[in-house]
């Protein structure tokens, strides 16, 4: 059976009610390492509020998909609705709100301590979420590159080739000859449909 992988962005998560960086105006520029340093208050507002939706949101029939057919994912999500789909290899390049990191000491506290203090308990060392932010290096773009390589087929779900991280891995994949097939509307409908076809078709 020929293995696919996924690479998925914000698409992929519109069924679950989790809106678009396009669809929200100013949110890119709130993201970013400096807007973090000078507007940290602010910033954390602006995140808390990306928590609450994420939190309320469940996985549709795309992850569940992805997630049932047992197919590798590199995402730039940081919903964490891959995992929760029940998708056991994941690759966040992006990273989640799960939790968050001093900057000091590397002390790492869940996400939910930023409700009482933005600095840490042991160095007072200010917090960053585990959230790869514009202006940063992706920690995992080689763990992506890995998964990405080993691919007969990669399936590119719910990406609009904005960032340059989905140009970039998305270009990798085509100079190595992988297939490449896109899926960025209805993506709720159209994947489920789509591995059905090829994947129950292949073992036929």
């Amino acid at each position: 059976m020929k293995k696919i992988v996924a690479f998925t962005g914000a698409g992929i998560s519109k069924a679950s009610g989790i809106p678009t960086f396009q669809e929200v105006d100013g949110i890119r520029e709130k993201l970013s390492i400096e807007y973090f340093r000078s507007n940290t208050e602010d910033f954390y507002n602006v995140l808390w509020g990306m928590k609450k939706t994420v939190d309320k949101a469940l996985p549709n029939a795309a992850h569940i998909a992805v997630a049932d057919y047992n197919i590798p994912v590199v995402t730039m999500n940081i919903d964490g609705l891959h995992k929760r789909a029940g998708s056991k290899e994941v690759v966040e390049v992006h990273g989640n709100l799960d939790e968050v990191i001093c900057t000091k000491c590397g002390r790492q506290f869940d996400f939910s301590y930023t409700n009482d203090s933005l600095y840490c308990n042991q160095c007072n060392g200010l917090l960053k979420p585990n959230v790869v932010l514009y202006g940063e290096m992706i920690p995992r773009y080689y763990d992506a590159i890995d998964i990405i390589s080993s691919a007969d087929e990669l399936l590119v779900i719910g990406t609009s080739f904005y960032t340059s991280t989905s140009s970039d891995l998305v270009g990798i994949a085509e100079r190595i000859g992988i297939k490449i097939n896109v899926i960025n509307k209805d993506a709720e409908y159209e994947v489920p449909k789509y591995l059905k076809k090829v994947l129950e078709d292949s073992i036929l």
